[in-house]
């Protein structure tokens, strides 16, 4: 039994390491990109369908998402994107773009018709996309407006956060 609850803990550390931070480095040391600065370009490709890229949204400002659907927090986030920011933000000049580290199509499908998600996310399945961005830690969320450039970053943070990266999006739709 003792045994069976040491597996269990180590499973369930392996299973949170993707979003805990453990202390010893800062998210400003993980994050590669800085405000100000123009946001890297990338092209991913949507789960359900199509695909974007980053520069073609220019004009509009855009709630770019790093997540992991093997991450707490960010599962979390998931299951309110579409009451605190589709339903919240309602402009043809804002983008919401999700994009899922180390995932490819299978996996976020089985992820998205599980929890009756309707949104769209990017696929990232190398981490090709993240290591523009970052090099560990999830959620990660970049504001980046209209000209491309990163606004506003936010690493690591809780639920209730959301609302104020939220508001800052639609300050700067203003």
């Amino acid at each position: 039994m003792k045994r069976f609850a040491n597996i269990l803990l180590i499973g369930i550390l392996l299973l949170l390491a993707s979003c805990i931070n453990d202390g010893l480095v800062t998210s400003d040391k993980t994050t590669l990109v800085k405000v100000g600065e123009k946001a890297p370009d990338f092209t991913t490709q949507l789960y359900p369908s199509g695909s974007v890229r980053l520069s073609s949204l220019q004009g509009k400002v855009v709630l770019l998402t790093l997540w992991d659907p093997e991450c707490s927090m960010c599962r979390y986030e998931m299951a309110v994107v579409q009451e605190k920011i589709l339903d919240r933000i309602q402009s043809y000049d804002f983008y919401y773009l999700p994009i899922a580290r180390g995932q490819d199509y299978e996996p976020i499908k089985g992820f998205f018709l599980d929890n009756g998600y309707t949104f769209s996310t990017g696929l990232d399945p190398k981490r090709e996309i993240y290591k523009l961005y970052a090099t560990m830690y999830v959620p990660r969320s970049f504001i980046i407006d209209k000209q491309g450039v990163i606004r506003h970053i936010y690493v690591e943070y809780e639920l209730d956060k959301l609302d104020t990266i939220v508001s800052t999006v639609e300050q700067m739709l203003k």
